[in-house]
């Protein structure tokens, strides 16, 4: 070894003599990069020295290093031999890898029971993240029956443990009313824990709040510069709230280009309102020179997620001809995703093309069924065009159509 300096020399020298105090000393120096250059490989062969000599925390962190790869070649059977052992002896760390081994079959069959079992033995030696992990599981009924007053105890237990993503749950169950009854404030408490660690999820969820008046007097500058906190470190949600708020220009000068950027920076990572957005950017021409071959596109990305709003957009596109080739059987195809998603524009549209037989075959009561949906949503024209529908209806068919509206709205969530 050709480590020049006098204390890791010496460090060095003790462990090759088998003292398991300076293995792991040399390892965690290793491992951090503290005073020496990083060497992962350097570090597992020294975690497996003092795991060889019965340390307990080397024997975890060989059987982690083992688990993931890291500094040693993957192996599920050496994982689990130093696992084992220190979590025989009382390890939390080596019963949570266990455990997040069965949660996500590394060299095992999946086993969210038993892997429930293992957090539940890791909670009870205070183990912060397998107090989360009961939460979320709790929560979801992922390994267990779902019970929200289980999911908050252990949310509540490793979010006073300093558990950043435990402390966004709590404060997501406390906004919503799951679980407990509702209260914004509390909520907010827990999302400024989460927040003032840094914690993306904990800055945007702050953000809200205040933009909402949630829990706190609403204030757009204070909304303004939580999301942006989130935003800078790539949290999309941020980054799309961001751009909303200087598209609408609240708390801050209106700026097309500034809504822009973040939406476009939301974007790389395939979230579909910010698509939305940018083809309605483009639709408009707001900032920019209206583009609706543009817009296209961007709607189209938003639609491969199945947002309702992209779909519907679409569907005009293609039903006006504007960016694409005008197609009404296209059109009618978007119209009924975005129906069927609750959309009640698209619901009023597909009215009209049943209607008049366009991209679709003429169906009186299905141009009934879909209208009836958005009229009784409160749609003016809707109402209006039900009217006339109705009109041409005879005694029997307007019972059919009557009945499959209401089996379109129960379906549908009209």
């Amino acid at each position: 070894m050709t480590d020049t300096n006098e204390d890791v020399t010496f460090l060095i020298g003790e462990a090759e003599k088998g003292d398991v105090s300076a293995q792991m000393t040399l390892a965690g120096l290793y491992d951090y990069g503290y005073g020496i250059a990083k060497d992962m490989g350097l570090a597992a062969q020294w975690y497996l020295e003092a795991a060889r000599r019965g340390s307990v925390a080397a024997q975890a962190c060989i059987g982690n290093r083992y688990l993931r790869g890291v500094g040693v070649d993957q192996d599920f059977e050496l994982a689990f031999h130093w696992l084992e052992k220190a979590a025989n002896a009382g390890y939390a760390d080596a019963v949570a890898d266990i455990a997040w081994s069965y949660q996500n079959g590394l060299g095992v069959k999946p086993d969210l029971v038993k892997a429930f079992d293992y957090y539940q033995r890791a909670a009870q030696l205070g183990h912060a993240a397998s107090r989360y992990n009961l939460g979320y599981m709790s929560a979801n009924g992922l390994g267990t029956e779902k019970n929200h007053d289980e999911a908050m105890h252990w949310y509540r237990l490793a979010a006073e443990q300093g558990h950043r993503k435990a402390q966004v749950n709590l404060g997501l169950m406390y906004a919503r009313g799951i679980g407990v009854k509702r209260n914004d404030i509390e909520a907010v408490e827990w999302f400024r824990k989460a927040a003032d660690q840094g914690y993306t999820k904990g800055q945007y969820n702050l953000g809200r709040m205040y933009a909402q008046g949630s829990g706190v007097p609403k204030d757009f500058g204070e909304a303004v510069r939580w999301y942006t906190l989130a935003a800078e470190r790539g949290y999309q949600r941020a980054q799309y709230d961001l751009g909303v708020l200087y598209l609408h220009g609240r708390s801050v000068e209106q700026d097309y280009s500034t809504a822009l950027d973040w939406f476009l920076k939301a974007s790389v990572s395939g979230y579909p309102k910010a698509n939305y957005q940018l083809g309605r950017i483009y639709e408009e021409g707001r900032g920019v020179q209206a583009d609706t071959r543009e817009a296209a596109d961007w709607y189209h990305k938003a639609a491969e997620y199945g947002y309702d709003r992209a779909l519907y957009r679409l569907g005009n596109l293609y039903f006006s001809g504007d960016g694409v080739a005008r197609d009404y059987t296209t059109a009618y195809q978007y119209y009924l995703q975005a129906a069927e998603k609750g959309s009640q524009p698209a619901q009023y549209r597909l009215g009209v093309l049943y209607r008049r037989g366009w991209g679709a075959p003429k169906d009186l009561i299905r141009s009934y069924a879909w209208l009836y949906g958005a009229a009784e949503s409160h749609h003016i024209t809707a109402q209006r065009a039900l009217n006339k529908v109705r009109e041409r209806l005879n005694y029997m068919q307007a019972i059919e159509a009557d009945k499959l509206g209401k089996q379109y709205r129960s379906e549908y969530g009209i």
